[in-house]
């Protein structure tokens, strides 16, 4: 491989990635639903959603909305495109469970199974609560560019 190239490369672990990248857009969410009643605006929406304003009235139109609720901001939520909507969904399927497998855990974050597993077994344990996602992030390591 080139030096150029390799220069680029870091090799972080998941919990870096999760804290850094997703952890603040998912409290972002939480805040502004807090922070904000409904109906929502649509720019709002689509700002802290991470999509277009096309789609969010795209979606508004095909789900018959009329005015953004909170379980209407749900709905746009689990039909939106971005990756963060997109992990919401994913982990939305998994709400009344109380631990998780390797499985689930590669299925919520799109991690490789493999290395998932690995972090399982590094623990030795064959399943864990959202509270002990971390210990399993610590042990899972992507390259990065």
């Amino acid at each position: 491989m080139d030096n150029h190239i390799t220069h680029g490369l870091q090799l972080l672990s998941y919990d870096k990635i999760y804290t850094t990248s997703i952890r603040p857009k998912l409290e972002a969410i939480d805040i502004f639903l807090k922070e904000n009643t409904a109906p929502f605006n649509v720019y709002e929406v689509a700002h802290i959603l991470e999509i277009d304003t096309d789609e969010v009235n795209t979606l508004i139109q095909n789900l018959n909305i009329t005015h953004i609720h909170l379980a209407d901001f749900f709905s746009i939520v689990f039909n939106a495109s971005s990756e963060i909507c997109k992990l919401l969904s994913r982990q939305w399927q998994y709400s009344n469970v109380h631990v998780y497998t390797p499985e689930m855990i590669a299925e919520i974050y799109k991690l490789n199974i493999h290395k998932v597993r690995l972090a399982f077994a590094d623990l030795g344990i064959d399943q864990i609560t959202d509270m002990q996602l971390d210990h399993i992030f610590k042990r899972i390591h992507l390259t990065v560019f």
